[in-house]
Parts: structure tokens; sequence; C-alpha cells
């Protein structure tokens, strides 16, 4: 029994690191469009992240 849950325990830990990626938020406005920065993490820290960098004439969002 221990070895199956020290099994299941690795297994969630080599997915979760599996799935940490750099990601580029990109921003765009009137003018032009531009890459704003990256951010390590899982997809949805990365959208919560590019999403911060708008403001109200400046639409970021993740690049894909």
């Amino acid at each position: 029994m221990k070895y199956i849950f020290i099994l299941i325990v690795a297994s969630l830990i080599t997915l979760t690191s599996a799935c940490k990626k750099t990601y580029t938020c990109e921003c765009k406005n009137s003018f032009k469009t531009y890459n704003a920065g990256e951010k390590e993490g899982t997809k949805g820290q990365a959208k919560r992240y590019c999403k911060s960098l708008s403001s109200s004439d400046t639409d970021c969002y993740l690049k894909k």
C-alpha cells in the first residue's frame, strides 16, 4: 500500500512540473502589436499574468 501511495505522489509531482513552461504575452493597441514579456509557469498562471498587463487602450493576451 505504501508503494502505491509513493508511486502516485511521485507521478503527480512529475506531471505538475512538466506543465510549467515559459509563455509569451502579446499586447495590441491601436498603433501596434508587441511582445510584452514572458511568464514561467502553468498556462493558467500565464493567462492571468498577461491579462494583468492590459490597460484601457491596450489588450494583452497569451501569444499562440
